[in-house]
């Protein structure tokens, strides 16, 4: 059995549990208020913490991969983010937090960066075919994700009910695991290290790159604000609905309920990119801001509280499946024109403009929900990020998704397979 294909067995098992932590975030913060007895200011603070971190740590992580390569990357990565949930479960005070979000934001810097190439770099295919296995493979292991997130959400809840550290070792527990999975990889390129020297030259190439590579440039663009939006609404939705009066058991089954809604969206996202082929990233973009500006709108009209409450889940719908289509199709649009050479440099830059732009509108946002209602606060949102994302998507236009014969020698200058 060849190398790449072990790893294309292996990667979905992995990617289920590594993608974000289960058993976790449906009781984080009330253990870290409940159980750990710190401050609720200093718990939302630290949210901020994180996403600097991240802003900082994109450039570095990259230098990491390519001195001590994709695999590495990846143990390295898991590695951080066991000691970040020691360091959370024996936290006392904000200081505590502060240095756990500086190791996990190191550890999802890296894992952004490492494991999409080590997919991407597995695959030995032509073109055509490396695109449609890479979205079988992302799609199966994302899917995989949203169902076992789906799982935890609602059982970590009753555990957490039993002993508040339950829950938290389970998930420490399934850390360690994908930790001991990633060291299972097989290296696939016959050079996985790199003089600093060319770190250095790599890393301008590929910033100068995306800069000329007016594919990239697009890609790169919509893939931060779709992340921007999203990060500001898994705030706003729950917000919401605890405006509504909606008790925190059916809020933690509503969003079980929607993350396998999105855990079949990513399984079938061939379906979509079938139907609607180069104009998909319009699609997705458009439906999620919409969603946001209606959810809104709805909760502010005099009718039924069953009709509010019924089309706010609806449009919920409509964006959890905008974000499963997205955590398999945009990965797979920036392979599609990467090899070995820059793939870890495109992940790297795609978290970092990401990380920026989460940052700004996670600023935007938490200033719009001091001066306002979470309702009206969505309806401002989504109408601002409905006007940006429109643009880009104009922009866009005849830049991406185009016949390969269409494109210029600097788009296609890092296409093929090495």
């Amino acid at each position: 059995m060849k190398k790449g294909d072990s790893n294309l067995k292996l990667y979905p098992k992995y990617r289920r549990l590594s993608m974000d932590f289960l058993f976790f975030y449906t009781i984080n913060i009330l253990f870290l208020t409940q159980i750990k007895k710190i401050d609720m200011s200093a718990v939302v603070l630290v949210d901020t913490f994180y996403a600097l971190f991240v802003v900082i740590w994109q450039i570095p992580a990259s230098f990491f991969v390519s001195k001590i390569g994709i695999k590495r990357g990846m143990i390295l990565g898991n590695i951080c983010n066991t000691v970040y949930l020691i360091t959370v479960i024996n936290s006392k005070n904000l200081v505590h937090l502060v240095i756990a979000e500086l190791f996990s934001s190191l550890a999802f810097s890296l894992k952004d960066i490492s494991e999409p190439a080590m997919l991407n770099e597995s695959i030995d295919a032509t073109k055509v075919e490396k695109s449609k296995i890479f979205a079988k493979v992302q799609g199966k292991a994302v899917s995989g994700y949203y169902f076992l997130s789906a799982f935890s959400m609602i059982v970590s809840g009753f555990l957490f009910e039993i002993n508040g550290y339950i829950p938290m070792f389970i998930s420490l527990g399934i850390v360690i695991t994908t930790l001991i999975m990633s060291t299972q990889f097989k290296n696939v390129t016959s050079k996985n290290d790199f003089e600093e020297e060319d770190n250095v030259v790599n890393l301008k190439e590929a910033i100068k790159f995306s800069f000329k590579s007016r594919r990239c440039r697009c890609l790169l663009m919509f893939s931060a604000i779709f992340y921007g939006v999203v990060t500001v609404l898994a705030t706003y939705e729950v917000s919401l609905l605890e405006d509504l009066n909606i008790s925190s058991r059916y809020i933690g089954i509503i969003f079980a309920i929607l993350n396998i809604i999105s855990a079949v969206a990513s399984k079938n996202q061939n379906i979509i990119q079938e139907k609607f082929k180069n104009r998909t990233l319009t699609f997705i973009g458009l439906s999620l801001v919409v969603s946001c500006v209606f959810s809104g709108v709805v909760s502010k009209l005099k009718m039924p509280f069953i009709i509010i409450i019924s089309t706010i889940l609806i449009m919920y719908l409509v964006k959890y499946t905008m974000v499963g289509l997205y955590n398999v199709l945009l990965i797979k649009y920036l392979s599609n024109f990467t090899n070995s050479k820059i793939d870890t440099k495109i992940f790297a830059i795609n978290s970092f403009c990401s990380s920026i732009i989460g940052v700004m509108f996670g600023v935007f946002a938490s200033k719009l929900v001091e001066n306002f209602v979470t309702s009206t606060a969505m309806i401002i949102f989504g109408t601002a990020t409905f006007i940006i994302i429109s643009s880009v998507l104009v922009y866009m236009k005849n830049k991406v998704g185009l016949d390969p014969k269409q494109y210029s020698e600097t788009e296609l200058k890092y296409d093929m397979k090495v």
